[in-house]
């Protein structure tokens, strides 16, 4: 029955998610809504995310009644906005591409054999993310009695709440808190991520360069063990990829539903983890530096996503909440930092390694900086341009976070290094298709009609 309730819950999602394709632009049309679906399960669970958190704050509880009326009236929404649209032709899938979804799915449901039965054995998860989640399930809102109480101060108040919401939905739907099947959601949400960047680069790219792509991802072995442990690194690295594929397909195309897909993935990333803010702000920068001519557009978007993160950091003001590892914002002390700038560089190096480890990560790393060159070459700069900003500043800032935290460098580093640089190199993941069939001028003249 719990496994039933979990699966009704993500179903419930996928329909919140349909709803809210057409609203984002990504399809105008029955036939659009079907060649594009694989974006639905992902934009549904960052949706209801979202909503969940913001509702958690203002005292209403987001349980099944609550997820089944959000997907009625997205539903609903989107059969109302697409009535009278071209509607969808049968064509015949390729076998290739069937053998290589078959062969991914059967990788995916081995997965979840393993996470179903995973105890909630670490200590980030229990203390901060499983806390959280099984207090919103509990009390039904982020009472500030367990969610700005000082004796929850070790849980990293100051964390956003995505997950936790995400996670007492799974409770709600499973009827109790389930501290093995919950680890199912993580695995559902690698299957949300792979589908939606499928989507995203479908049509930009070689169907076999793609195929290898998510078969890479899928097979690295730092995704399949930071999954399990049920922390928000892999789920924020996961949404911010999907983000910068989207974000870098806008830059390529034009295409205005793409970009609205980025920036609910930025806003998910934003509220998934505090770290989010330092990656969607190098990819905001990235495209800035990449996008001549299209700023007004990008202001938009970036006023979106930081009126969707307010509510939050008008709690954590309301409360006072602050970073006990950090000491930056009010408390921030020069004398702490000038006598850690060597920690710096020693971050970068040992990031970069960490990056590159085949044994991590296979070689996504290497081959995206490999293609990074090539596609500058080509002529593919704003595009190059992107990857370059997008991924060497959040190196830089994930490097800098060692500088001002007040822990001991060293075994701060080595306890959190495989973890953090997740968000980086699955963004540059993301640009590896992209970046190997760039092909000349990538940036839309203005008034040219986006690319098919």
């Amino acid at each position: 029955m719990r496994v039933a309730g979990l699966l009704g819950a993500n179903a419930l999602i996928v329909c919140v998610g349909l709803g809210v394709l057409p609203w984002l632009g990504v399809a105008r049309s029955w036939r659009e809504l079907l060649s594009r679906c694989g974006l639905a399960y992902l934009c549904g669970l960052v949706a209801t995310g979202i909503l969940a958190a913001h509702l958690a704050l203002l005292h209403v509880s987001f349980g099944w009644a609550a997820l089944a009326l959000a997907a009625a009236v997205s539903a609903m929404s989107g059969v109302w906005h697409l009535r009278g649209s071209e509607r969808p032709v049968w064509t015949r899938p390729r076998w290739p591409a069937v053998g290589a979804a078959a062969a991914l799915a059967a990788l995916l449901a081995e997965y979840a054999r393993a996470f179903a039965v995973a105890p909630l054995n670490r200590y980030d998860a229990w203390a901060i993310w499983a806390l959280k989640g099984h207090a919103l399930y509990a009390f039904g809102w982020a009472d500030p009695a367990v969610f700005a109480g000082s004796e929850y101060r070790f849980a990293n108040l100051d964390y956003p709440l995505l997950l936790p919401s995400l996670e007492a939905l799974d409770f709600h739907a499973m009827g109790a808190f389930d501290t093995r099947l919950v680890h199912v959601q993580f695995v559902l949400l690698l299957v949300a991520a792979l589908a939606a960047l499928g989507t995203v680069l479908a049509g930009r790219v070689s169907a076999l360069v793609l195929w290898l792509l998510l078969g890479a991802v899928a097979l690295a072995p730092a995704v399949f063990d930071q999954l399990l442990t049920a922390y928000a690194d892999l789920p924020l690295a996961l949404v911010f990829a999907v983000g910068v594929a989207a974000a870098a397909r806008w830059l390529v195309t034009d295409e205005r539903w793409s970009l609205a897909v980025a920036t609910l993935c930025f806003a998910g990333a934003l509220l998934l983890k505090n770290e989010g803010a330092l990656f969607v702000a190098a990819a905001f920068a990235g495209l800035f530096a990449a996008a001549y001519g299209r700023w007004r557009t990008l202001a938009v978007a970036l006023a979106v996503d930081v009126l969707l993160l307010l509510p939050w950091k008008l709690y954590v003001r309301a409360h006072d909440l602050r970073d006990i590892n950090y000491s930056l914002g009010d408390t921030f002390d020069v004398h702490h930092v000038s006598g850690r700038l060597g920690v710096g560089p020693i971050a970068f190096r040992t990031l970069g390694r960490e990056m590159a480890d085949p044994r991590q990560w296979g070689l996504l790393a290497p081959l995206f900086v490999v293609l990074l060159v090539f596609a500058a070459a080509r002529g593919a700069r704003s595009l190059a341009l992107f990857g370059a900003v997008t991924v060497l500043l959040s190196w830089l800032g994930l490097s800098w976070i060692y500088v001002i935290s007040q822990f001991e460098y060293s075994s701060y580093l080595d306890s959190t290094k495989s973890r953090v640089v997740a968000s980086v190199v699955l963004a540059a993941a993301a640009l590896i298709p992209l970046l190997a069939s760039a092909r000349g001028r990538d940036r839309p003249r203005r008034g040219a009609a986006p690319a098919p």
